[in-house]
């Protein structure tokens, strides 16, 4: 198969069937290619909000070193080899076209004769697991880097089977119809990932998240690091980058914009603690790599004049971690929003967090079946402004695309006052505003 045909495989084989969270297909799969998962050495990574942010952190404190760390990234922003990728020093390599279609090629075999045997057929992201296992195998990967999906207890990342550290971002509401209704439901699949004596860094955790996270690692004989925000001293932060102290860590920088970013990196260093006696690194491993790590979309700065700024901020969590840097930032300027979602999210919490923090809003449907009309969020807007009698956004205006929406608010931002311009919502919608900037991904990417 050639990579579009790899592609157009791999979606086409899922059409019409429902996600079925579980290990068998997945175990099945991996067996056709003797377990290459096995040979590997991990860290895995579950949670809601902070996932990629926190990988890329980790990535460069071991790529710095000179290790060639795997990393599995999900979602993709820029292209579906993002996914799969690899880092030595300095440098990041992404799978190839003609090394992923020949990935494809070998699993549909198997897939082929798991379906004669009525052993099932694996979903897209169960595929596209299995190639990176291979790939990071071919590659005699260091460490890999692994960022479960959805979820974590049944998410297919889970196959392997003693990760060197479990690590567990910020736990929230998010894919409820799968995960469970509440936080500490969803922290016990988030658990999942927690095995038999291998330690688990884990974020500051909220509603019942972290009573769920230490019974896990009691039962599991774990040790348990946790980040403490009492020990984060925030020396300076602004767009151009962030300085702290954490612990006996002093005057870290970053380069990642966004105040959230501190906790994510803090959460790297207790990884990188409780992984040291394998994996050891100096305070200058981590002071390089978290100075040095990338993740795009995240606070990401678009254009300097006016000021652009995209996030991929897509559920409650997530918007209001965002919207501390925007207030932090931007305490006096004019604030100008393009927000589009998908319908699954709760665009209701959303907009009514959003809604006091810009002056204008203009909504989009992200470029997807599961895109929310621009005209239903919008709509949501007004009805709070209603309900609650108070000032909110000068105006909501659902627009058609958004070029159209990023054109009339590009206008606003220079007349009659210069206003900083915040592209936020589903990581499709910013994937669209890097078109639109010409800010290119670094990929040669074919989608």
């Amino acid at each position: 198969m050639t990579y579009t045909e790899a592609m157009e495989y791999i979606w086409q084989i899922q059409t019409g069937a429902a996600i079925k969270p579980g290990l068998e297909v997945t175990g099945k799969l991996m067996q056709y290619f003797d377990n290459p998962q096995d040979r590997l050495s991990f860290i895995h990574i579950a949670g809601t909000n902070g996932k990629g942010s926190t990988a890329a952190f980790i990535s460069a404190i071991y790529a710095g070193q000179g290790l060639k760390v795997g990393r599995f990234v999900t979602p993709a922003l820029f292209s579906r080899r993002e996914q799969i990728q690899y880092a030595k020093g300095s440098e990041t390599v992404y799978i190839t076209e003609e090394e992923m279609a020949g990935y494809i090629t070998r699993i549909r075999r198997a897939i082929d004769r798991m379906r004669s045997r009525g052993d099932g057929t694996p979903t897209v992201f169960e595929i596209e697991t299995a190639a990176a296992f291979l790939a990071f195998a071919d590659w005699n990967c260091d460490l890999v880097v692994l960022e479960a999906g959805m979820g974590g207890r049944a998410d297919a990342t889970n196959i392997i089977r003693t990760p060197e550290c479990a690590v567990i971002t910020p736990v929230a509401l998010d894919h409820m119809k799968f995960l469970g209704n509440s936080i500490a439901e969803i922290a016990r699949e988030k658990a999942g990932i927690i095995k038999d004596r291998a330690p688990v860094a884990s974020a500051r955790q909220d509603g019942g998240a972290e009573e769920v996270l230490q019974q896990a690692c009691r039962e599991k004989g774990c040790r348990l690091q946790t980040v403490s925000t009492e020990d984060i001293c925030i020396r300076e932060s602004s767009p151009s980058g962030t300085r702290f102290d954490y612990k006996q860590y002093k005057n870290l920088n970053l380069s990642l914009r966004g105040v959230f970013q501190v906790e994510n990196a803090c959460l790297a260093v207790e990884c990188a603690e409780a992984v040291r006696k394998r994996f050891p690194c100096s305070e200058e491993d981590i002071r390089r790599g978290l100075a040095n790590a990338v993740w795009r979309g995240r606070f990401d700065m678009l254009c300097a004049d006016p000021v652009v700024v995209a996030d991929g901020a897509h559920n409650p969590a997530g918007l209001n971690r965002f919207l501390e840097s925007v207030n932090a930032y931007y305490k006096t300027e004019r604030k100008i929003a393009v927000m589009g979602v998908f319908a699954d999210k709760d665009y209701a919490k959303m907009a009514e967090a959003a809604a006091d923090a810009f002056d204008r809003i203009y909504t989009v449907s992200p470029p997807s079946e599961r895109g929310l009309p621009a005209d239903m969020l919008a709509e949501q807007f007004r009805l709070l402004k209603t309900t609650s009698g108070e000032a909110g956004p000068e105006t909501v205006s659902a627009c058609a695309s958004l070029e159209e929406a990023v054109g009339i608010a590009l206008k606003d931002c220079r007349a009659p006052e210069k206003a900083v311009l915040f592209i936020f919502g589903s990581l499709s919608l910013v994937k669209g505003a890097y078109d639109i900037f010409g800010v290119s991904s670094g990929l040669n990417e074919t989608p």
